[in-house]
């Protein structure tokens, strides 16, 4: 193959790839190009800020619910009532796209004994019909900003607040928090009740729980709590857990279905059809769906052109391939654990204090930004207020330091003791 030749199969090649683009990836990709990473997917199989798979790892691990199921389908063919166990009926999504047919399954699903737990912003209006005196009023309050901070109503989890940010694109920005009004909602029959369980710094009510025939139905109205962007954080998480605590253990089978609409046709295939229930999506090709989806476009793309390219290029002589050099790997902390070791081996004591009380130094510095020049009244006023520890406890950790740097001897309980001070600040700081 002559040098013309190549020239010519590149620019074929180059060619076709430029009329895919365009037949199948740009001419309509201005007006509806979303990312990936942002989507509000609220999946559990999604690991991108807004999808819900660290919720569901969460449901696996708590040890509070036994076996996990994913209900892809309406809720009359897959929703599973086990009289002897509490089955719980679990949804987290931006709406709630559950057909009139499916919302009715679902209630007396809850009547009979068993739960269900609906995070969303945008709840069934039939499901509203059944418990709300006017489903238009069950939000009371709709607060536009950046953040928020949540509490429960329960004593066991009084005292504590968390705080919610909300981030699109890698930035804080502001975003609708709605709430209920407790008085829209309506008991069921006799006995039953209403409970307010979570609200924000102002009382005004995002999570509450209503009894409802044998069952109960727990309503929160703000699901981004429950994304992974909001999880990652240590209030985002520990609130996630904490309301899982309120539920009664159980059989979790979460709701992935009503996430998106579905459009169900008429038997007579006229199109004409009632609101949700069916699975009106359009079947797609292999190439349709690739070229659908930017990132799958792009790697198809680039899978096409490399393979041309080594197609042309493979049969020419290769240079032997260098090995790579091996990069330095730090040894810092092996060496300092190494290190300790052969102190509490040798039972020398103080020289691990010693490096116990650097390391300690170290983690305050790298942490908080403190120098630890002059160990006085104001370094450990600094190290309290940082750190959200007592400052009675800093002082005793060096005053306990000092104390078993100028024993002679020092015992394994008093250095068992020091360890647990140290753990402690490690555990509860910030």
């Amino acid at each position: 193959m002559n040098k013309y030749s190549k020239i010519a199969i590149v620019g074929g090649a180059v060619l076709l790839l430029v009329a895919l683009l365009y037949f199948f990836g740009f001419r309509e990709k201005s007006e509806t190009y979303i990312t990936d990473d942002w989507s509000m997917t609220y999946d559990p199989a999604d690991k991108g800020p807004y999808g819900t798979y660290m919720l569901k790892e969460l449901l696996d691990t708590t040890g509070l619910f036994g076996n996990f199921l994913e209900l892809d389908d309406n809720l009359e063919e897959i929703l599973e009532d086990d009289p002897d166990v509490n089955d719980i009926y679990f949804f987290v999504g931006g709406e709630n796209y559950l057909s009139d047919s499916s919302t009715n399954f679902l209630m007396d699903f809850i009547r009979t004994g068993n739960t269900g737990f609906i995070s969303t912003e945008e709840f069934p209006y039939t499901l509203l019909n059944l418990i709300c005196y006017n489903p238009d009023d069950i939000f009371a309050t709709e607060i536009i900003d950046s953040s928020q901070y949540f509490k429960f109503e329960h004593d066991n989890f009084r005292g504590k607040r968390y705080e919610f940010k909300f981030v699109h694109n890698n930035k804080v920005q502001q975003k609708t928090w709605d709430y209920f009004d407790p008085e829209a909602f309506y008991v069921y029959m006799e006995g039953d009740t209403v409970v307010n369980l979570g609200s924000n710094n102002h009382a005004q009510v995002n999570f509450i729980k209503i009894k409802y025939g044998e069952g109960q139905l727990f309503l929160h109205s703000n699901p981004y709590v429950f994304t992974n962007i909001s999880m990652m954080k240590r209030d985002g998480f520990q609130y996630a857990e904490n309301v899982l605590r309120h539920i009664p253990p159980g059989r979790v089978q979460w709701d992935k279905y009503n996430l998106k609409y579905h459009y169900k046709r008429s038997q007579s295939g006229s199109g004409d059809g009632d609101s949700g229930g069916g699975d009106g999506e359009k079947r797609e090709s292999i190439l349709q769906f690739i070229m659908n989806n930017p990132p799958l476009l792009w790697a198809f793309l680039i899978l096409l052109i490399g393979a041309v390219l080594y197609a042309l290029f493979k049969g020419k002589r290769m240079q032997k391939v260098v090995p790579p050099s091996e990069s330095k790997e730090n040894m810092s902390l092996q060496y300092i654990n190494t290190l300790s070791s052969l102190y509490l081996q040798e039972k020398k004591h103080n020289k691990l204090i010693k490096l116990k009380q650097k390391t300690f130094l170290n983690f305050i510095a790298e942490h908080y930004y403190i120098q630890s020049n002059k160990l006085d009244d104001k370094f450990f006023t600094k190290v309290a207020i940082k750190s959200h520890i007592p400052k009675d406890e800093i002082i005793d950790i060096f005053n306990t330091f000092n104390r078993l740097e100028s024993t002679i001897e020092v015992s394994d309980q008093e250095l068992i003791e020091l360890h647990q001070k140290i753990e402690l600040f490690y555990k509860n700081c910030r």
